[in-house]
């Protein structure tokens, strides 16, 4: 099996970029060599992460519509042709809020954004949205006609679970009518794909969605070539081995790695203080007492867990006001 070797210059190099963030550059010597190990000795590059994400996605368009064909809705299944577009999108004001894209990508019908988001934030649910609305906005000139607005699809694929009434792997939004569930129109849809719901049962083959989540989550684990998806994939699978990069491509993607590493040790901390056992815990008794009430549930053990305020609605849903009373009332 091909592995990256190091020169003693690259390692030094890949030593100085961890001193650039303060909580890896207060690591040992030795723990800082092992997460160089863990990085660059994996076979296959890690596709949670932005740039590799990118560097697959967003350079290569038979990947790309390999992606959109097995995930977009039955009306447009079937891209045969792309184009990509600049995913920094220009604003109208200077002092508008700058967005860059992952992947940004057109077809003669359509708008498309795809984005990897591999740490919750609170502001996730609102960057999708206003993602879409940047590419709604920015469609139609002074004199055209409303009818040449194009849909826009925002794909997410996420390192991370939100907080849902249902438990399925990927989540379908669009304007409906609050009662009838009717379709206002197919002018914003957002897809959250959720990887960690992802579980995979031995005893039966992957569906198509099944194979993509695999190998988004898993692919810096696999250790040759995975049985579990098809070969279809060959071609992805040999470009994403780390030895098919270039020595810049290798320092680029081990930053980008650190930087990841960096924003996840707040996460792992969390997780080690039990916020994702109390996220369960809360939605098990939202199943059973009601979505509302587990919500309240939740949000109260998280607070007495002394979770940050802005976490504890982002996860429940509920607003300050309310987090804010039930520490009140707590402490009747």
């Amino acid at each position: 099996m091909n592995r990256i070797l190091l020169s003693p210059e690259q390692r030094e190099r890949y030593f100085a970029m961890m001193d650039k963030y303060s909580r890896i550059r207060c690591l040992s010597r030795e723990e800082k060599e092992d997460l160089i190990l863990r990085i660059t000795t994996s076979e296959y590059i890690d596709l949670m992460c932005d740039w590799a994400f990118k560097h697959v996605f967003g350079h290569n368009k038979d990947y790309l519509m390999m992606l959109l064909n097995d995930f977009l809705p039955v009306r447009i299944v079937g891209i045969d042709e792309i184009q990509y577009d600049p995913n920094e999108v220009d604003t109208f004001k200077g002092d508008d809020k700058q967005v860059i894209m992952d992947v940004l990508c057109h077809t003669e019908t359509e708008h498309i954004i795809v984005e990897m988001q591999k740490s919750m934030n609170n502001e996730f649910r609102n960057r999708m949205v206003y993602y879409g609305g940047c590419m709604i906005s920015r469609q139609l000139r002074s004199g055209d006609s409303y009818d040449k607005l194009k849909p826009v699809y925002v794909v997410c694929f996420m390192n991370f679970r939100l907080l849902h009434q249902t438990d399925q792997l990927v989540y379908r939004y669009q304007l409906r009518e609050q009662d009838s569930n009717e379709l206002y129109g197919d002018q914003l849809a957002v897809y959250l794909c959720e990887l960690p719901r992802f579980v995979k049962e031995s005893d039966r083959p992957l569906n198509p969605i099944e194979e993509w989540f695999e190998l988004l989550q898993n692919m810096s684990r696999f250790v040759g070539r995975p049985e579990s998806v098809s070969r279809r994939f060959d071609s992805i699978l040999e470009d994403c081995r780390q030895v098919r990069l270039d020595a810049l491509e290798q320092e680029q993607y081990f930053n980008a790695m650190i930087s990841e590493h960096e924003e996840q040790s707040i996460a792992a901390a969390y997780k080690e203080m039990g916020f994702h056992e109390g996220l369960e815990k809360g939605l098990e008794k939202g199943r059973a007492e009601g979505i509302a009430a587990g919500k309240v549930e939740m949000a109260r053990a998280l607070k007495e867990m002394g979770f940050p305020v802005a976490d504890i609605c982002a996860a429940s849903g509920l607003n300050e006001e309310v987090v804010a009373a039930l520490g009140a009332a707590a402490t009747v």
